[in-house]
């Protein structure tokens, strides 16, 4: 193990902003997207905190209205498919709504708030007598229901009932006219018959089921259930039946107890405090509602979606779909880092559910063995919204991207017996690799062709010729399977031609007006004018040498980063994730204060009132961030490969003093505490033999290294 640090005493580190384990609004929402969120990774709850007339937007993670489709292809001899055939987006809905009526009047004292560590939207206020209501809606763990506890010290009635969602434009409307067949709306029972059919989505329809209890005169319970109805189901009324009156007898604060329980050790394996920045219990507040929200909405074989599990509406933008190329890896970004590496088992479900469909698309679009995963896609793996303006087919990053995220969980715990089970994947998609990369004219190896998402060459058209992105997703998981098949001590011979392919893949470039070039064959201009930074990929969760040993490489990135955020700092209606991506990049070459331009834009931007993070500058509800932003930070201030810990890379000036403890750091190592004041800081991390060892050092620029490649991986030593 190498420590980068020099040894300096630390000095002692005084905190004073607040742990940030709530979320508080002192009005109601004022949309749907602005609700306070609550999710046990099935079943979710946005509150949008009214008093007398409450709206409850419930929703269920496998909720995708299905678009009418054939067999797939998959399945039968067929000719060539076009892609546009068959769309298979099909839009992810909210189940209905939880409407809740009372007379209380409250005036003064209001507050709505998310309680990160049990997992609750608390809604309170006091009416003129000064007589106190408060509303608690939990979406709980092992009970599978959505619980809601009323105390109003008036004494007032209170009602639930249940209510379809008004369709709201053109979009829901379209969605809803088109789709649905059926409604039953009682006030305890709803039900919802889908009208299409297609054979990836066995989704027929859905059921939810209210039953409510009165406890005394001040206080009443609600629970609910949700069902997906399947293809043949008649109801799943009997089964939801008997999981609400167990919930209902054992009553809200014992289901509570135990959720929360869950929730709270979740949230406590990592913590973040901070001082220095007037905004840093901001900061500190978005770090946790990130990890409140990613590790709301993951369970099951469900990974987060474009809006986690949370809907408002019929018809979500870009149907809340799994978007591969940049939004869902930075949803997911924190699962190892934040010290649960059990969520890539989700991951990993998520992957195998596709496999059918990711197989034939790799054999129908290039002959090629392995298989491939879309860019884009919901309830199956097909390729969508592939076309000339968007040619997603012709990127070929996909599945190793989302490899390199289960291996990295591997780089984590060093569990081999994960590593035995994600492997036979990683070697179809080393296959697969060995079926479309090509000889280049310059003797390289690369792809032709191309696609660097979702922007192109200046004047030229979206297909390209050996994209960067692709290049640096090739470069990096043929290294980790040929470190992965060393480690299990298979496929010999594999190994020699997948490390001589790594060997030969064209190296990364500066392009002619000095950016990190985004494609590396001739005559293919800078584009900046784009909200993502694809081409810099290999500086998202590694440090390659073959950058950072290279002066005009590291000069160009920087470049980069100041093109692309001046590009998006001025546009309302941009791309979050693209702010975490050049953040990261800047964090490797050691640059704390393009770093921090990236966060303080997110920060300041990036976030609705209620908790969710946003695609757009405070609007389009988009969870993707609630994963990057927690990564970002937690990268301004550790970074670690295999053998190798940096401590405070891009710690931005302005952060006087912190700490971050908990992080799980490659090689299986956890770090206990890290704590500084200015430039100083002090570390204890805990080795997976248990040892325990303490680090003082001095953070700043990022010195000159020296850089090995050993077993695959480009490895940096002081």
């Amino acid at each position: 193990m190498k420590i980068i640090a020099s040894t300096v005493c630390v000095c002692a580190v005084a905190l004073s902003a607040a742990y940030g384990a709530e979320w508080i609004e002192n009005a109601p929402a004022a949309n749907w997207q602005e609700s306070s969120l609550t999710g046990n990774g099935t079943i979710g709850a946005m509150v949008e905190g009214r008093i007398e007339n409450e709206s409850i937007h419930l929703s269920h993670c496998k909720l995708y209205l299905p678009e009418p489709g054939d067999t797939p292809p998959a399945l039968v001899n067929h000719p060539r498919r076009n892609p546009g055939d068959y769309n298979n987006r099909d839009g992810f809905m909210a189940a209905c709504d939880l409407k809740i009526s009372m007379r209380h009047g409250g005036t003064s004292g209001y507050s709505r708030r998310t309680d990160f560590d049990t997992g609750e939207c608390i809604v309170s206020a006091k009416d003129r007598k000064g007589r106190r209501y408060e509303r608690r809606v939990a979406a709980l763990r092992g009970a599978n229901v959505i619980a809601v506890k009323t105390t109003d010290e008036s004494k007032s009635d209170v009602l639930f009932a249940l209510a379809g969602i008004e369709p709201s434009g053109r979009a829901d409307i379209a969605a809803f006219s088109k789709g649905i067949r059926r409604i039953v709306s009682e006030p305890a029972y709803y039900r919802c018959e889908f009208r299409n059919e297609n054979p990836w989505n066995k989704l027929a329809g859905y059921e939810v089921l209210l039953t409510q209890r009165r406890r005394d005169a001040e206080c009443a319970e609600a629970f609910v259930a949700i069902e997906p109805l399947l293809k043949g189901q008649e109801s799943n009324r009997a089964l939801m039946e008997a999981r609400l009156a167990a919930a209902a007898e054992k009553g809200y604060d014992a289901l509570l107890a135990e959720s929360a329980a869950t929730q709270k050790e979740l949230m406590e394996r990592v913590s973040f405090e901070l001082e220095g920045p007037a905004n840093a219990a901001e900061i500190v507040r978005n770090f946790n509602s990130g990890r409140y929200n990613i590790i709301s909405s993951v369970g099951g074989d469900h990974v987060p979606n474009l809006q986690g599990l949370w809907a408002g509406t019929w018809s979500a933008p870009w149907f809340a779909s799994f978007t591969v190329n940049g939004n869902l890896p930075c949803a997911i970004s924190f699962f190892c880092r934040g010290r649960t590496p059990e969520f890539n088992e989700s991951l990993l479900r998520w992957i195998e559910v596709r496999l059918p469909e990711m197989r034939d698309a790799a054999k129908r679009h290039f002959g090629a063995r392995g298989f491939r995963a879309a860019a884009q896609t919901t309830v199956a793996g097909v390729e969508t919204d592939s076309n000339a303006k968007y040619p997603h087919v012709y990127w070929h990053g996909g599945a190793a991207w989302l490899l390199s995220r289960l291996y990295d969980g591997y780089r984590h715990t060093l569990d081999v017996e994960w590593l035995k089970r994600i492997y036979p994947l990683m070697k179809e998609v080393a296959e697969y690799y060995e079926d479309v990369i090509v000889e280049m004219p310059d003797g390289t190896l690369g792809f032709n062709p191309s696609y660097s998402p979702e922007n192109w060459p200046t004047g030229k058209r979206p297909t390209a010729v050996n994209a960067t992105m692709d290049i640096a997703i090739a470069k990096q998981f043929l290294g980790e399977v040929v470190h992965a098949a060393k480690t299990l001590g298979v496929d010999a011979e594999d190994r020699g031609k997948w490390s001589a392919m790594r060997d030969r893949l064209t190296p990364y470039q500066v392009s002619e007006n000095g950016f990190f070039a985004e494609w590396l064959a001739p005559g293919q201009p800078d584009n900046n004018e784009h909200r993502h930074a694809s081409h810099l990929y290999a500086l998202y969760d590694d440090a390659p040498a073959e950058i950072l040993t290279n002066a005009a490489l590291v000069a160009a990135v920087g470049k980069t980063i100041d093109a692309r955020m001046d590009f998006n700092e001025n546009r309302s209606r941009t791309m979050a994730f693209g702010y975490v991506q050049n953040g990261l990049a800047a964090c490797k070459i050691g640059d704390a204060a393009r770093a921090s331009r990236c966060l303080k834009l997110l920060t300041e931007k990036n976030w609705l009132k209620g908790g969710g993070s946003c695609h757009d500058w405070k609007n389009c509800f988009n969870t993707d961030i609630s994963g990057g932003y927690p990564y970002l930070i937690s990268e301004m201030l550790v970074h670690s490969e295999e053998g190798v810990v940096r401590f405070l890379p891009a710690k931005p000036k302005e952060w006087k003093s912190g700490s971050i403890k908990g992080l799980l750091l490659r090689g299986g190592i956890v770090l206990e505490s890290l704590e500084w004041q200015d430039d100083d800081f002090s570390a204890i991390l805990r080795f997976p033999d248990g040892t325990l060892k303490r680090v003082n050092g001095k953070a700043g620029t990022l010195p000159k290294q020296v850089f090995s490649s050993v077993a695959g991986f480009d490895r940096m030593s002081a």
